[in-house]
């Protein structure tokens, strides 16, 4: 039978399609494309994550050898029946890294390829420096594949570093696969006995952190999906579009596509998947940790994070501001989320020759910002990058950090993120003039106080770092060109990674000093707590959280208005959380006077319930001692204090160091000006509760409450050692404690509480080590932990407007 010439060429495209569907189900790599590169906020993390488990695992490998052997034998004993099944998952696992490498080569991926061969050459680098380290061995390489390699498992860490660097750039299938067997290969090489729990721990460590590592250096396809994909759910959604690509310029936090429809539009979709969420989600989560600036009003689902930048671009067109016009804002069929605009593919103004922008587009511009501000929106990233000349006229893009109902704080930041941004590109005399011309000189000077780096968003940070703009002399020409003095700085950080580095220094030093006189050592210590009862440690710890509630109350005698009991006990618990990370009491009275003013008092008011609440609890704290330490027995060794002070002219040289301190205060002028005022205002504020007789119970009385559950958190962590104190004891040690630990300035008196419980409860009667791991027990109820909870606390009362 005759076969004509059009089934022929069916068939034969048939056969093709086939051969080809076969092709793409057996690639492992997706199709390279041009732009698909970006470097994502929780690579950062994730290398943080792996230094931590890898310095844990090394110090276990090296200081417990043999219960790191004991566990991996019971892992053997569980599970080495199976020795075949995990035999071939390890050698699959770095056969397929091998596979993915081939690959790589193969198809000429030479970006890739770098990124790979620098994964490998850090991994075996830093391997052969930790089994140095931990095992005295450089070369922890063997002729069997399945020999123990020492610390870390390298084979394990090549692997797994490959499939982190190349998994965003493998098709799903293959990305999942790759996840499934690195876990697993973790087990295999410890129930095939190859490596102890401890190398395996480290290998997967040591290879998620120096894969992240290069994806953060280079960049990766993760969050940036195929372009393929965008078509699907912009059709499902639909847009039809005829060319789409990915942008040469990606931005951080999201992926950027330009194209055009099916009429010839243009069209840029800005694209949020579940890389994006999680890298947005933690650059709000730190700038709400590390800044004092208002809080963005951005959602955390990434459905609402498309529709808050819809809705602000939609409402800045609406107040007359030249945006993007919006087409679509959804979630598509597989999750990601898409905001689709009308914005032609050019570059931004910030790539722009300077001496080629006219005054008259800076006018233009600066009096778009004023229409933005006059609508009450804040930008949040009005730099220059974000700013398109469109048939010859600026247009305002990306609002994903638009504040809608903005605070003034928030204009005034734009304003100087933006002024801060022309001097890059202009210079600071005409970037000046633009300003005062199109934003107003009353503007340009309220903004003068966040002319700081701190203010700046990272990216205009680094570009004025780049371009050598000094902003101490282009806060001082702003000055100038307004007719202002130079104010002060605002305070914009709240907490810097230094500030975590300098409590961590406190603790090391107090640990050290404190072990040093006492002449106690870790080891006695770690015995001391080995041996406690956990049971009384739980209760310890929820005694110390039920402390919040007298002390909201007396937070509410504090001030004669009025004010809520539960903001004021989720308050107290946030207050837990900023002593931690701002020395002395700077962040507790910053966040006390901010919530009492929302809740409608006054200023003074405010201000002055710091100094209320100090005097009285000065004054019950006396009245607790003088009544109480008559019928308590101490037991003091004078010795320690010296016989060149005897206890007699100690007491009086105090008493002088007081008068002439106070002499001092009443005989300079400056120094009367700064602290009269203050202690005027609490004693006025004290008389005036003192005539309320409610105000005063509460005050008094959650004082009092306050210090009795302190004392029986003490007492709970004294039971869960054996050690019986009374509450008389319970209360002298925790006030004595307390008062000598609030006059050391440091972040929660770190060491010096510890130390003053110590000695507390060693003239109690208290062995030295046993009188130390009570110490430590009652501040880990009371201070290192509650901080977890009082984020969250704190994160509640902003959301809530409380603070």
């Amino acid at each position: 039978m005759a076969v004509s010439s059009t089934e022929q060429g069916s068939a034969v495209q048939t056969v093709n399609g086939r051969a080809a569907a076969m092709r793409d189900a057996l690639r492992l790599l997706t199709v390279e494309e041009a732009g698909r590169r970006n470097r994502r906020t929780i690579d950062g993390v994730l290398i943080a994550f792996g230094a931590l488990v890898l310095g844990l695992a090394a110090v276990a490998a090296a200081n417990a050898p043999a219960q790191d052997e004991q566990v991996g034998k019971a892992i053997v004993t569980v599970l080495g029946w199976a020795e075949g099944l995990w035999r071939g998952i390890f050698i699959v696992t770095v056969g397929y890294a091998v596979l993915v490498v081939v690959d790589v080569f193969w198809r000429r991926r030479f970006k890739l390829a770098r990124d790979l061969a620098l994964a490998l050459v850090l991994v075996i680098g830093a391997g052969m420096a930790l089994g140095w380290a931990v095992e005295s061995d450089w070369t922890p390489f063997r002729e069997h594949l399945l020999a123990r390699w020492g610390f870390p498992e390298l084979r394990l860490a090549a692997a797994v570093a490959v499939l982190v660097v190349a998994g965003p750039e493998l098709v799903r299938p293959a990305r999942r696969l790759a996840a499934a067997l690195g876990l697993l290969a973790a087990l295999s090489v410890v129930a095939l006995g190859a490596a102890l729990p401890s190398a395996a721990f480290g290998a997967l460590s040591l290879g998620l952190a120096v894969g992240a590592l290069i994806r953060l250096t280079f960049g990766t396809a993760a969050g940036v999906p195929p372009t393929a994909h965008i078509r699907g759910e912009l059709a499902a959604l639909g847009v039809e579009v005829a060319t789409l690509k990915p942008a040469a310029d990606q931005k951080v936090g999201y992926a950027t596509y330009v194209g055009t429809d099916a009429g010839g539009k243009p069209l840029r979709t800005l694209v949020l998947g579940r890389d994006a969420q999680d890298t947005q989600r933690l650059a709000r989560r730190w700038r709400q940790l590390a800044y004092r600036d208002p809080p963005r009003s951005v959602a955390i689902g990434r459905l609402q994070q498309v529709e808050h930048e819809a809705l602000a671009t939609l409402m800045a067109a609406q107040a007359g501001v030249r945006v993007p016009e919006v087409v679509t804002a959804a979630l598509g069929p597989e999750g990601d989320a898409l905001i689709v605009t009308r914005l032609p593919d050019v570059t931004p103004l910030e790539n722009a020759n300077g001496a080629d922008v006219p005054d008259s587009l800076l006018d233009e511009l600066w009096g778009q910002a004023a229409t933005l501000h006059g609508a009450g929106i804040s930008h949040g990233r009005l730099n220059l990058r974000n700013v398109m000349v469109v048939d010859g006229a600026p247009v305002l893009s990306d609002f994903s950090a638009a504040t809608l109902g903005a605070p003034a704080s928030a204009l005034d930041i734009d304003v100087a993120e933006l002024l801060v941004a022309c001097t890059v590109l202009v210079g600071p005399d005409r970037a000046l003039r633009a300003a005062c011309r199109g934003k107003g000189i009353p503007a340009i000077a309220s903004a003068l106080p966040y002319l700081e780096r701190a203010a700046l968003t990272p990216h205009l940070r680094d570009l004025a770092r780049q371009h050598d703009v000094e902003l101490k002399s282009l806060r001082a020409a702003a000055a100038e060109s307004t007719d202002e003095k130079l104010p002060e700085l605002a305070q914009i950080h709240r907490v810097r990674p230094r500030d975590f580095l300098f409590t961590a220094l406190i603790a090391l030093a107090a640990y050290l000093l404190i072990s040093k006189l006492a002449k106690i050592g870790f080891g006695t210590i770690a015995e001391e707590l080995r041996h406690s009862d956990l049971v009384w440690v739980v209760v310890a710890l929820l005694l110390a959280q039920l402390s919040y509630v007298p002390q909201a109350i007396a937070f509410r005698g504090a001030v004669p208005t009025p004010l809520p009991l539960l903001p004021c006990v989720i308050l107290e618990s946030a207050l837990k959380f900023l002593n931690l990370t701002v020395p002395a009491s700077a962040g507790s009275i910053a966040a006390s006077v901010r919530f009492l003013q929302r809740l409608g008092a006054k200023t003074g008011e405010a201000f002055a319930s710091t100094a209320v609440i100090g005097l009285a609890d000065t004054i019950l704290q006396i009245a607790l001692v003088l009544v109480l330490l008559p019928f308590v027995h101490v037991q003091l060794d004078t010795r320690q204090i010296g016989d060149a002070i005897p206890p007699g002219r100690f007491i009086v040289l105090i008493a002088i160091v007081l008068v002439v301190v106070i002499g001092a205060v009443l005989a300079i002028p400056a120094l009367r000006r700064k602290v009269l005022p203050g202690i005027r205002s609490a004693l006025s504020s004290l008389w005036a509760i003192a005539r309320n007789r409610r105000k005063l119970l509460e005050l008094f009385g959650g004082s009092l409450g306050k210090e009795l559950l302190f004392a029986l958190t003490l007492g709970a962590a004294c039971l869960a050692y054996g050690v019986h104190l009374s509450l008389a004891q319970l209360l002298i040690v925790n006030v004595i404690s307390s008062t000598l630990a609030s006059l050391v300035p440091v972040p929660g008196g770190i060491g010096a509480a510890e130390a003053a419980i110590s000695a507390g409860l060693v003239a109690m009667g208290v062995e030295e080590t046993t009188a130390f791991a009570i110490a430590l027990t009652h501040r880990l109820c009371t201070y290192y932990l509650p901080p977890i909870w009082g984020y969250a606390s704190l994160h509640w009362l902003q959301r809530k407007g409380y603070v």
